[in-house]
């Protein structure tokens, strides 16, 4: 697959050529994910409860960057395939404790196996090195003053 020609001033900007890899690495995910019934978003969240534990819902939409809002269609998905469970909060009736079940468990163990051919696929063109460096960059970009606002 070719990709298209951008005008120079844009190539030449780190940014943007960050931008378009970004997208195309979230576009194979999606599409990798998609073979196990998950969302990129709704792996982040198996993921973040699979790792920190139970949480509430407003703590894990923080958790996994994903607005307020949305992550209510993320857990109903999960929710109606038994993935996760979501509890009222016995100190706090207004708040829901999210859960990761057994078969949310199994499917993200799938969905890791399927990352991790997806992600020797999409980074073989980058040696060992060049992998530990992206990952450097990437996490340092991130962490910048510039991302703290958000």
């Amino acid at each position: 697959m070719s990709s298209p020609e951008y005008a120079q001033r844009l190539s030449r900007r780190p940014g943007f050529v960050f931008i378009r890899a970004a997208l195309r690495v979230r576009q194979i995910y999606a599409e990798a994910l998609s073979g196990v019934g998950l969302l990129p978003n709704q792996h982040a969240i198996l993921s973040t409860l699979e790792e920190l534990g139970p949480c509430h819902q407003k703590e894990l939409a923080k958790r996994v960057v994903v607005d307020q809002g949305d992550i209510v269609a993320y857990l109903d998905g999960l929710q109606t395939n038994g993935h996760v469970v979501r509890e009222r909060d016995p100190i706090d009736r207004r708040r829901q404790i999210v859960t990761i079940t057994d078969t949310g468990r199994e499917v993200l163990a799938e969905s890791d196996r399927v990352l991790d051919q997806v992600e020797t696929d999409t980074f073989s063109a980058l040696s060992a090195r060049d992998r530990v460096h992206l990952d450097r960059i990437a996490t340092s970009l991130y962490n910048t003053a510039a991302f703290a606002a958000d």
